[in-house]
């Protein structure tokens, strides 16, 4: 869109927590933290580490999490300080110096702190207030997170608030959504701090006449950064560097995706998300959105109310024309695997390599879609990618910890632009599978390594297939690949106007919410309209 001035967008993870040691994690060390910082250089932008200044422990055998400073603490900051300074490669990858805000947290809501420059300190403030008149001296933001649980009980408590020292928002993480109290996705993931209420919520604090930016990020735990599925940051930026990204918080131009990495733009009036305009004529309102799947509904909410909805399902089709090239997005999906019910005692992590090939065409692009250590893509040429996906076995947190769930899945999106004859191959491990685009854009595929199941069930067991009396077994406990349908431009390519001419005196803020029909979903920063004089 014109209307975005040439900025270019990069992805980040806002919210990636290294613990020290305790009784759940390993002692940091500058190894552990090079690792983090390479795993995050593969397939993000810039990563703004998080140090989680608390430690667990037992008590008369009861698990407590610590409150307040500790001496060690200190010990770790001094080499996150240099681990991150270190790894900050203006250009190519871009880090920046952060910590989980641990003062009064359950009073005043969770903060993380991050600096634009290295070498600042671990602020011990016990109040939010006493935090911001520190922050102020120094080049420094404080970002609320997951704001929706009870205010007094780690939710956002939006009578301290400061514009200029939180310039946005995370709505989304692994914890959930904290948009609104009615809107999609639950604040639920964590099973005890839950549930979402009013008071905290992102929608509470804009209806209070804050003006700030919205973010997704991933609150990850286990080290690894940019988790899919647990939240992803963009920003539009003119370079990939410190400065400029610093600029682009300050300015609001940022959004949230829950894990695809959709592309979304939106203006109002000629001005884009995060900034605000005073306007006598109505809101002419420019959405275009480019998905990682086919796109559902785009919603533009105004003052915390559905303004209106666009459906995409149903307005496109799957293209006929043989001859020409056309542009798609094809999806590679890995996990499943032995489950623990059936009390297997070694099984190991699984280590995928493969490829995808094209026989004409090119491929455009290639998205990640990563949630732990172990991922790698490699493209070889215009038309071959060779990957390695590391799959991890299924937990029994599954059903309760959606980020524990999403560890056993690897995958990436893969935009192609081919004739509806060329034709793809993949190939993973011993399995090779070929198919037509056009028998791409129609049906979907699996993978599965019953072979390999059979082969550790009798290894584990000693069970040959003769003794086993139902044979879903194999089915149950084997690693699969999901190639998924599909999709053509036409169906992740969304652009639309609305005309908003039902205003009132006053300020209005607008956001764009996106919904993909997996179920992916994106939310723009808002832009603020002061209606002023008679709009006719």
């Amino acid at each position: 869109m014109e209307e975005y001035r040439g900025f270019r967008i990069f992805w980040g993870d806002s919210h990636t927590n290294v613990h020290g040691e305790d009784v759940n994690f390993p002692p940091l060390t500058r190894e552990r933290l090079r690792r983090i910082m390479e795993a995050a250089e593969q397939h993000l932008d810039f990563l703004m580490i998080a140090y989680y200044p608390f430690e667990w422990y037992y008590r008369k055998g009861f698990l407590i999490e610590s409150c307040g400073h500790r001496d060690r603490f200190l010990e770790d900051w001094k080499l996150v300080q240099e681990a991150v300074a270190e790894a900050n490669k203006p250009g190519r990858f871009v880090t920046f110096l952060g910590y989980e805000w641990h003062g009064d947290r359950r009073r005043y809501g969770d903060h993380n702190v991050y600096y634009l420059r290295d070498y600042e300190p671990l602020d011990c403030s016990r109040s939010l207030p006493e935090l911001y008149e520190n922050l102020r001296k120094t080049e420094a933001i404080a970002i609320p997170h997951h704001t929706g649980y009870q205010v007094g009980e780690r939710g956002k408590d939006w009578s301290y608030f400061d514009e200029e020292l939180s310039p946005f928002v995370e709505i989304y993480s692994s914890h959930g959504s904290s948009e609104g109290c009615d809107t999609p996705f639950p604040l639920d993931y964590n099973p005890a701090m839950g549930p979402r209420v009013s008071g905290g919520t992102v929608q509470d604090g804009l209806n209070r006449g804050y003006k700030f930016g919205i973010i997704a990020s991933g609150d990850n735990h286990r080290d690894y950064p940019g988790v899919w599925g647990n939240g992803l940051m963009a920003v539009f930026a003119k370079e990939l560097t410190r400065e400029a990204l610093w600029e682009s918080f300050k300015k609001r131009r940022v959004y949230g995706v829950t894990g695809d990495r959709i592309k979304l733009y939106f203006s109002i009036n000629g001005h884009i998300m995060g900034e605000a305009l005073s306007s006598r004529v109505p809101a002419d309102i420019k959405v275009e959105v480019v998905g990682s799947h086919a796109i559902d509904r785009v919603e533009i909410v105004k003052n915390g109310r559905v303004l209106y909805t666009y459906c995409h399902s149903g307005k496109w089709s799957i293209p006929e024309d043989e001859d020409g090239s056309i542009r798609a997005k094809l999806r590679i999906k890995c996990g499943w695997g032995p489950g623990s019910p059936y009390r297997f005692r070694r099984v190991r992590s699984k280590v995928w390599r493969g490829s995808l090939t094209l026989s004409e065409g090119r491929i455009l692009s290639i998205e990640p879609c990563f949630t732990f250590f172990g991922q790698r893509l490699d493209r070889v040429s215009d038309r071959r990618c060779d990957f390695t996906f590391t799959t991890q076995p299924r937990s029994p947190l599954a059903p309760l910890l959606a980020q524990h769930h999403r560890l056993n899945f690897q995958g990436a999106v893969f935009e192609l632009e081919a004739p509806l004859r060329s034709l793809i191959t993949i190939q993973a491990d011993y399995k090779t599978i070929s198919f037509t685009l056009e028998e791409a854009l129609r049906t979907e595929r699996v993978i599965a390594l019953k072979e390999e199941a059979e082969k550790l069930i009798g290894e584990e067991f000693g069970l040959t297939p003769e003794e086993v009396e139902n044979p879903d077994i194999y089915w149950h406990n084997a690693w699969k690949m999901k190639v998924y349908r599909a999709i053509p431009y036409d169906g992740y390519h969304v652009k639309f106007t609305y005309l908003d001419d039902e205003v009132e005196r006053g300020e209005s803020y607008y956001y764009v919410r996106v919904t993909q029909l997996n179920g992916q979903m994106a939310w723009s920063s808002p832009i603020w309209v002061r209606f002023e004089g008679d709009s006719t």
